[in-house]
């Protein structure tokens, strides 16, 4: 749920693209299939009804959010919706387009666990929203929203639904039927690195965004590079003005691989055995949870305080050891947070309540 260590694989991939462009040069062959079949794989995990010609990189989930937010066909009196908990990357953007575009933010109340439902999200919808975006996990709490029941409200009502999907893609299945965008970054449980992303927009909307920055790559005309074409490719490939991150496409594609290869179903019911095994062995130590993971809940998200004494102290000894996250909520608290891969086994998770359960 934070950043992800590198599969050999993508490593490997990585070390032989390098190899091959400082033989051979950065040209198309080089990396032309791999940015295709990235996006295939890309349609292929976010699921029905995601196509390979919908799917652009971006360079973070920021970039990715900030794309979809600047490329709508915004009105005046228009507003949008975001939730007060989530993380700053899917508020900001938003709350920024008061001054870019006289759009109106409305916030869903905050609540520690930010348990959210539809109930909290139809009040602040009218005839004048245009966008709702979440978060498809909260970053603090790991509680998981309904994206499929929101989806569909909103879709009855005209509503476009943007999903934040860092904290789920790569560890449940996922099913845009009823999303509109979905914005991740592959650093976390995708596997990738740092600096690149994934933006997903249904084609139907896809159709009516311009984006702020059109670049040469982006538009219709762009054999003809002198024609100065201003009108956008039919693809999603209207969101990547110029020259494309193939480092990182590279090393995305065969970490994706691996995560298909194994199967996200098989992924999904892994990463929700370990978290709900964590959840045991913390509960056992009467820790405290921000939000504690209901059985058939789906993400990879515990979220904890000790039952006494200095959480920083505790993180600084467990660090040595141990890959978590300390995280402070809005009040100020610590608390300590475990995001387990497949690739994790119980006896990691036993060493770790072994290892806390040593300093109470």
């Amino acid at each position: 749920a934070s950043v992800s260590p590198l599969p050999t694989r993508s490593r490997d991939a990585l070390c032989d693209y390098v190899t091959r462009i400082a033989g051979e040069g950065q040209f198309d062959p080089a990396h032309e299939h791999i940015y295709k079949r990235c996006k295939e794989r890309f349609a292929e995990l976010i699921g029905a009804p995601a196509k390979p010609t919908e799917i652009a990189f971006a360079g973070s989930t920021s970039h990715a959010l900030g794309l979809v937010a600047t490329s709508l066909n915004w009105q005046p009196g228009d507003n949008c919706v975001v939730a007060d908990g989530d993380f700053p990357a899917n508020v900001i953007i938003w709350k920024n387009l008061q001054h870019t575009h006289n759009v109106e933010v409305r916030m869903i109340p905050f609540r520690p666990a930010m348990d959210l439902t539809l109930d909290d999200i139809a009040p602040l919808i009218d005839e004048r929203t245009k966008i709702v975006s979440l978060a498809s996990a909260n970053f603090l709490s790991g509680f998981p929203i309904d994206i499929n029941a929101i989806g569909a409200w909103l879709g009855e009502r005209g509503v476009l639904f943007c999903v934040d999907a860092i904290q789920t893609l790569g560890a449940i299945e996922f099913d845009a039927t009823n999303v509109d965008f979905v914005c991740a970054d592959a650093h976390k449980w995708l596997l990738g690195p740092n600096g690149t992303a994934v933006l997903w927009a249904r084609k139907e909307v896809l159709q009516t965004m311009r984006p702020q920055i059109l670049g040469w790559l982006a538009v219709q005309g762009r054999d003809n590079w002198l024609a100065y074409d201003t009108t956008p490719i039919d693809s999603a490939e209207r969101f990547e003005p110029g020259a494309r991150n193939y480092l990182g496409i590279v090393a995305t594609e065969a970490s994706l691989s691996l995560l298909q290869e194994f199967g996200m179903g098989k992924v999904e019911k892994r990463v929700v055995e370990l978290r709900d095994y964590a959840t045991q062995k913390l509960e056992a130590l009467d820790c405290r949870f921000l939000w504690q993971p209901t059985p058939g809940s789906r993400g990879g998200v515990v979220t904890f305080q000790p039952p006494h004494g200095e959480i920083a102290v505790l993180y600084n000894h467990l660090e040595e050891r141990f890959a978590l996250s300390l995280r402070q909520d809005r009040f100020g608290r610590d608390w300590l947070r475990i995001s387990a891969h497949f690739t994790n086994c119980e006896a990691d998770l036993d060493k770790l309540a072994d290892a806390i359960q040593a300093q109470l």
